[in-house]
């Protein structure tokens, strides 16, 4: 038999590969790939050269495989063989694979060279630690460059939600909570993970650590009446997009029992989890792809750099059997710790119910890639019933602005068609006519984020419409909120 390629002209590199990716991704238990035809043949015996021939060919597929190789003869042709490799579908779990330093794919009926984006994807999935964005080591992320306030401040919050043992609260330095909380390893480096969730600018040294939010005129993107970028860690961004949506969507208020009940436009919680999911969930590969938030007149839209894990669908995640499969644990885990999700696995499910129940459109999921698009319809569109427009933004107008701690002010509480609305502000003052703890608030606004009704509720009216019960302790348990009277 002569050169492999020579004596079977159709099993070039590219179909070798090609099969073996087939094989690599059947269902069947074992597999087997033959090379070789008697019209192909010239010579009239398998010789040690042609064994070797075959032998330096499996050589060069990577990750190296076992397989079994057997030379059949043909019974109407003495002299002449098949080659039949054998392979058991159990022992291809290393994957993808290449051939002679190059990897391939099947397009239709074809083969071709894989992309390298799509290489390094199933890199990442083959082995997700080992490839993973969040647990690398950097360098260049030092101590200077973390905000120890909101790593101490994500430490106590856990301790008090009972999430950090209670043990940790003698840690001061900030490289031991940071290994507390999984972002820095033991031998000093810190990792990407730490500089997303806590660093004082990480899109200095991660460009995509940002968040887009806009919106626009009317149901496109034609005309926008808002629109800025978020670059500070993802606890910033997490604000930015709750304030963003309280200052864009509509309340509206009814009257139930004692108190008026008030209702946004979309759910609070839908608006929290899929915030969360859009940060925890997303990938960090590509410096090209950031997530965004779309308000319409119509609809909201999260839109996420990411995917589903391979072979599922949003659907196995409204199962709670499942669980969670976060893109990030790192990052997952620390929100899960600090107190800001509630709970693993049931974003999707939450936010389904709650916009069942407040008698919405079923949300809509598409991977689009490289997003993965959330949208929830509204009941009635957010100009319905407002008859004075409101002034447009011109188009050359394009503001890049991180939200900071003086933004949130009572000017930012505002929301559109104040003649429907009664603020969650004046609920609160009116609530507080006797003194009432962060929790009870909390319960009567129907919000679980005790940090968030603090921040944008309570705060910006100390000293105004409200005073602390201990104003020398601010911080203790006991702590309760009472209207100024005028």
């Amino acid at each position: 038999m002569t050169n492999l390629k020579q004596a079977l002209p159709h099993a070039n590199s590219s179909i070798f590969t090609c099969n073996f990716q087939t094989l690599n991704l059947c269902s069947s238990e074992h597999s087997k790939l033959c090379f070789g035809h008697p019209k192909y043949f010239r010579s009239s015996n398998v010789t040690d050269n042609t064994r070797q021939e075959v032998a330096n060919a499996i050589r060069k597929i990577e990750p190296a495989i076992d397989v079994e190789v057997e030379y059949v003869e043909l019974p109407d042709k003495p002299d002449n063989y098949v080659i039949a490799i054998y392979f058991d579908s159990n022992n291809f779990k290393n994957g993808p694979y290449s051939f002679d330093g190059r990897a391939f794919y099947k397009v239709e009926s074809t083969t071709a060279l894989m992309p390298r984006q799509m290489y390094e994807e199933r890199l990442r999935i083959s082995n997700p630690q080992r490839f993973s964005w969040e647990n690398t080591p950097n360098s260049e992320i030092t101590v200077d460059d973390i905000d120890t306030e909101l790593l101490y401040q994500t430490l106590h919050n856990g301790i008090g939600s009972r999430r950090i043992h209670a043990s940790a609260m003698t840690l001061q330095d900030p490289m031991k909570i940071m290994l507390k909380l999984g972002v820095a390893r033991k031998d000093g480096m810190i990792l990407n993970a730490a500089n997303v969730l806590f660093g004082k600018e990480p899109s200095l040294l991660h460009p995509q650590c940002k968040i887009r939010l806009a919106r626009f005129e009317g149901t496109d993107k034609r005309v926008f009446r808002d629109q800025t970028v978020c670059e500070g860690n993802l606890f910033e961004q997490y604000d930015a997009v709750m304030d963003f949506c309280l200052k864009h969507l509509n309340l509206s208020g009814r009257m139930d029992s004692k108190f008026r009940q008030d209702t946004l436009t979309v759910p609070y919680e839908a608006i929290k989890e899929a915030t969360i999911n859009m940060l925890c969930h997303r990938s960090w590969n590509a410096e090209n792809t950031t997530p965004s938030l779309a308000i319409y007149d119509d609809r909201i839209v999260f839109q996420n750099p990411g995917s589903f894990p391979l072979g599922m669908t949003w659907q196995d995640f409204v199962n709670e059997h499942i669980g969670s499969l976060p893109a990030n644990p790192t990052i997952a885990n620390v929100f899960y710790r600090r107190g800001t999700m509630e709970a693993w696995g049931r974003g999707i499910g939450l936010i389904m119910e709650s916009c069942r129940e407040q008698v919405l459109p079923t949300p809509e999921i598409k991977v689009v890639p490289p997003f993965v698009n959330l949208t929830i319809w509204f009941k009635h569109s957010l100009t319905w019933g407002v008859k004075t427009s409101i002034p447009q933004v011109e188009d050359s107008y394009t503001p890049s602005h991180t939200p900071s701690d003086d933004d949130f002010t009572s000017s930012h509480n505002e929301i559109h068609n104040q003649s429907n609305i009664i603020t969650p502000q004046d609920k609160v003052f009116e609530f507080c006519k006797s003194p009432k703890s962060i929790v009870e608030i909390a319960a009567m606004l129907g919000v679980n984020d005790r940090r968030w009704v603090r921040k944008k509720y309570i705060a910006p009216f100390i000293g105004t419409k409200l005073q602390m019960t201990i104003p020398d302790k601010p911080n203790s348990q006991n702590q309760k909120y009472v209207s100024i009277e005028k």
